[in-house]
């Protein structure tokens, strides 16, 4: 058997070198090779970790014996080690597990069976769909059926202890939110390592996603078929939503450029790349109005010949924690820490120690803004499943807390990493696989109960510029501090106008606004100096606003000149300018002058015009980003059988049930026909006074009456003139809805509708 499979591998050995084939090559070997020959590349290529082609070999040969344990099993192992698709892989397993030999030959088209890592691997995907007991059993079954010299023993003997961790952290869920960021962020690719800003409006991430002009194409990864790893920004915009991301200019396509975090200011971003081969930590500078090309990180003890995955820097940058899996650790990947010394140089890499450290790896160390909280994941024993987000604090003589398992829904069975979070610890990101994603990994937003109890001072805002443009590169903030022991002055990083900074507690700052040398403003600010947090906001506005307006006719839409527009404090009802419109019917308010973002406007104007009606309106807004308000109002003409109800706004006259007597409510809209009536000395009304069905025709025409004399005798005791306005009841003979209740009908109406009927209405008659 020996001889066949040497003559075997000798006779293949021209043709592929272990899957670095063209798509045109493995497709003439899929339709030409026999069953013997798509077995052995498969066995080839998997034992070399080239499982994108692997799998391919293996649907092919699922066509040729779909029921095959053997090759279920391929098909399943490779879907969740190459991208821990459990879903997909579960159906495959259950096949594999029906038939598993001990006795398994990975070469032979003889072999039906699957190895007892099926019982392995089917565990795992039970262990991630949240089937504990059955992970758990079958776990059991790989431990009890494989060679005791696997590998996978003492995996499974550690995901069995992990299952009961799930279990009661599943059975004692945290009050947490989990939300997708949808597919704005997340793509059928792998998006992972978010890191958000502090002030939470800019969250960089990694993508394997294609490039848009296709030149990433032939950096796909033979093994996986994956893109490289490149890195993207995205920003919360205004209606709180993220914009599409943005490619950072020095990623290539031939390197794999990572996520690691970004600084306080957000003019550094620190980077995962491979370009030595082993993986080291970089950083990338943002100058220019860019982030220029990265370079490694040179702080003594950080990079080494072995492997570093991950950094984070406190915000004051004088603490740096690092992963490595160099020599001396406590097992797999550790935490580092490095500090900067009095003389500004840097300490000797520390070891964080094994009450953080475990036999397993640990990995995305994110220390918050305190300088103590600590969030890192591990997959270690007290894990669900996988990577989970664990925190520490750190106490005043640098002795770390037990860490704490941050639970579930935050953690799953699977891997859950990268963990970053807001300045006040109320919002964090990461990335994990979960059942309804959009790809391998997706990127999850946390709002949770791990909040930060220090008093944290902090400033944000917004350079505006009123025409709606983002502020040019010249304009800047710079923060002074007149009683720190750092001077230093602090130049937050501004993103399309957005600024934000820390503080320290109980100091005095001037924020500053500049145009390239020229301080635009200058705004005295103090910090908090008790325990709760200190958010500070300021704006700056560039540009002035506006208001302009038009008066048009309601029916013709030609522009009215000469028209009235006056405007009223609405608090003081004081008037305070007044203009008139020109022959396109247009006006120009400066009531708007010196108003700032944010300030509201809150005015009564009204319009008015020969021979129309007048109209009164109310100007409430905030003022925000645009610049410019543009009013239009629509006069109607003094025409005969005009109801002026509606043009003046008018709500309707409504009396209590066989009552006459004229309402407080009423005699306010009554006030508004004075009003009308004084200012228009010529018009004469008619006023229509209706009631209800309720009661006889006779009995409501009469009680109509009496209310269009009483609504009437109301006005004209108010005008010059009472001959010009006189009353008419019309009983029930207009209803205005079916709430009618003739003969012996008995309406169902409520209170309100019949109420409707009760009204009345004002007709001019003569102008």
């Amino acid at each position: 058997m020996k001889k066949t499979y040497l003559l075997l591998i000798l006779s293949l050995s021209h043709f592929f070198s272990f899957g670095q084939m063209s798509n045109e090559e493995m497709t003439k070997f899929l339709n030409s090779a026999s069953e013997q020959e798509l077995l052995f590349e498969c066995s080839s290529m998997i034992q070399n970790y080239y499982y994108y082609n692997a799998e391919r070999i293996m649907d092919k040969l699922l066509t040729i014996q779909p029921e095959n344990s053997n090759y279920n099993y391929r098909k399943g192992y490779l879907i969740i080690n190459s991208r821990q698709d459990y879903v997909s892989a579960l159906p495959y397993l259950e096949k594999a597990v029906k038939d598993v030999s001990k006795n398994f030959d990975m070469y032979s088209t003889k072999e039906n069976s699957s190895p007892p890592d099926a019982y392995y691997y089917i565990g795992m995907c039970y262990h991630l769909d949240e089937q504990l007991a059955k992970a758990k059993e079958n776990y059991q079954l790989f431990i009890d059926n494989s060679l005791k010299k696997s590998e996978l023993i003492p995996v499974a003997q550690l995901n069995m202890t992990q299952c009961d961790v799930a279990k009661h952290e599943m059975d004692n869920p945290k009050s947490t939110e989990v939300k997708n960021l949808g597919k704005v962020v997340n793509t059928s690719n792998p998006e992972y390592a978010p890191a958000v800003s502090l002030d939470g409006g800019s969250l960089y991430f990694t993508s394997r996603r294609a490039w848009a002009d296709g030149s990433s194409e032939a950096y796909r990864d033979p093994r996986l078929n994956n893109y490289t790893e490149d890195i993207y920004v995205t920003y919360l915009d205004a209606d709180i939503t993220w914009t599409s991301p943005e490619k950072l200019e020095f990623c290539k396509n031939e390197l794999n450029e990572a996520t690691i975090s970004v600084s306080a200011d957000e003019r550094r971003i620190y980077i995962y790349n491979d370009a030595s081969g082993g993986g080291d930590i970089y950083y990338s500078d943002f100058a220019n109005n860019h982030f220029e090309e990265i370079k490694e990180f040179t702080n003594k003890g950080v990079n080494s010949k072995d492997w570093e995955t991950h950094c984070s820097v406190t915000p004051d940058g004088r603490d740096l924690y690092f992963v490595s899996n160099r020599p001396g650790g406590y097992g797999g990947r550790d935490i580092y820490r490095i500090v900067k010394l009095p003389n500004g140089s840097w300490s000797e890499p520390q070891n964080l120690g094994p009450e953080i450290n475990s036999p397993q790896d640990e990995d995305s160390p994110f220390i918050a803004v305190d300088n103590k909280t600590l969030y890192y994941s591990s997959n270690s024993a007290k894990s669900m499943g996988g990577f989970d987000v664990f925190v520490t604090i750190r106490d005043d003589l640098n002795n770390w807390s037990t860490p704490v398992n941050m639970g579930y829904p935050i953690n799953s069975t699977g891997d859950d990493i990268f963990y970053t979070t807001t300045f006040d610890g109320q919002r964090g990101y990461l990335s994990s696989f979960r059942k309804n994603g959009n790809g391998e990994k997706d990127i999850y937003e946390i709002k949770n109960e791990y909040i930060d109890n220090q008093a944290i001072s902090s400033i944000s805002g917004k350079v505006i510029v009123t025409d709606g443009s983002t502020p040019s590169d010249r304009i800047a903030v710079r923060i002074e501090c007149t009683d720190c022991d750092d001077t230093n002055p602090i130049y937050p990083r501004m993103i399309n106008g957005r600024y934000f900074s820390l503080l320290s507690r109980c100091k005095n700052y001037n924020v500053l606004f500049l145009d390239g040398a020229e301080v635009l403003s200058k705004v005295p600010i103090k910090t908090s100096c008790d325990r709760t947090n200190d958010a500070l906001v300021e704006n700056h506005i560039i540009g002035k606003y506006t208001i302009a307006g038009i008066v048009r006719d309601k029916n013709t839409n030609n522009p009215i000149e000469g028209a009235k527009v006056e405007f009223f404090d609405n608090t003081t009802n004081q008037s305070f300018e007044t203009y008139t419109t020109d022959a396109q019917g247009k006006f120009v308010s400066n009531a708007a002058d010196g108003k700032n973002y944010q300030d509201k406007l809150d005015y009564k104007i009204t319009i008015k015009a020969n021979d129309y009606i007048s109209q009164e309106a109310k100007l409430s807004q905030v003022l925000e980003m645009e610049s410019h308000i543009e009013l239009e109002y629509k006069l109607k003409q003094l025409d005969i059988g005009v109801e002026i109800g509606a043009e003046l706004a008018l709500n309707p006259i409504y009396f209590d049930v066989d009552k006459s007597n004229i309402r407080p409510d009423a005699a306010i809209e009554l006030d508004k026909i004075v009003k009308f009536m004084n200012e228009n000395p010529t018009v004469v009304i008619e006023l229509g006074s209706h009631t209800d069905c309720r009661a006889s025709e006779d009995y409501n025409k009469a009680l109509s009456n009496r209310r269009a004399v009483s609504s009437a005798n109301y006005i004209k005791s108010r005008i010059k003139n009472g001959k010009r306005i006189y009353g008419k009841g019309y009983g029930e003979s207009q209803l205005v809805n079916d709430c009618g209740c003739e003969g012996e009908v008995i309406s169902d109406c409520s209170e309100e509708e019949h109420q409707a009927n009760r009204r009345t209405e004002f007709k001019i008659i003569k102008k």
